[in-house]
């Protein structure tokens, strides 16, 4: 009750600064992504390069038509820290998928510096949804249908808290390599489920099969899969391509 008023400004004062550093602390990579784009644009095989726009800021996708004529499209999400051409199960799926049925758009997710974790991304799910919105905006301007969601690891997560809080198009959703926490977000999603895992994958996946059961059990449409594979899929691609067309199938 003695506090003067000018301390409790200077309190507060001190408090804003304090917020407005640790929000400003997470912020995406931007320049990281100009490398990564840079370095895809460079070296791209297959698909066309295509800009997007989210939280006012252009961010990189690749577009790659399908071999058949069709409207279906997959949003492809890569997982912590990459990019939109990552050659661990990112790039086999988005080209192997216009083989079978599907155009496929990988996205640019926002990532932050090398060696930080699964939790610092977690301020920046907005930002994720925000660039799954454009990408779905984008293919509705083209005429074309954002059918399945694809994403890996960190991605999958990003992708299900889209899916459980976003009106959205999608009617299929793959996360391959989902980590335990986005259980929370799976109880809130009805349409069809690939939860597709290693035999080998990491601590955060395995330790939350279960986890992802239970929170699953309303749909009826949730499969949930352990393949005989890494979180990765290394030396895998063909079981990978396999596992997720069958599905989609």
């Amino acid at each position: 009750d003695n506090i003067k008023p000018e301390v409790v400004m200077k309190l507060l004062l001190s408090f804003l600064l304090i917020a407005n550093i640790a929000l400003a602390q997470v912020v995406p990579d931007y320049a990281k992504e100009a490398r990564w784009a840079s370095f895809i644009e460079d070296g791209l095989m297959d698909g066309d390069v295509v800009l997007l726009k989210a939280n006012d800021h252009e961010f990189l996708a690749i577009y790659t038509e399908s071999e058949s004529d069709t409207k279906q499209t997959a949003v492809i999400v890569h997982g912590l820290g990459v990019h939109p051409d990552w050659p661990q199960v990112i790039q086999p799926l988005r080209v192997a998928l216009t083989e079978r049925g599907f155009n496929t758009l990988s996205i640019q997710m926002p990532v932050l510096e090398n060696g930080v974790g699964f939790e610092r991304y977690l301020p920046l799910f907005t930002d994720a949804d925000n660039r799954i919105n454009s990408a779905v905006n984008y293919l509705a301007a083209q005429d074309l249908e954002a059918n399945v969601l694809i994403a890996h690891s960190l991605g999958s997560e990003m992708s299900a808290h889209y899916l459980a809080n976003n009106k959205n198009p999608f009617k299929r959703f793959v996360g391959i390599g989902m980590p335990g926490p986005s259980a929370p977000y799976l109880s809130n999603i009805n349409i069809p489920v690939l939860d597709l895992y290693g035999d080998e994958d990491i601590p955060s996946v395995m330790q939350g099969v279960q986890e992802k059961q239970r929170a699953s059990k309303h749909n009826t449409n949730y499969r949930q899969i352990m393949a005989n594979a890494d979180h990765f899929f290394n030396d895998k691609d063909d079981l990978l391509i396999d596992e997720v067309s069958a599905w989609l199938k």
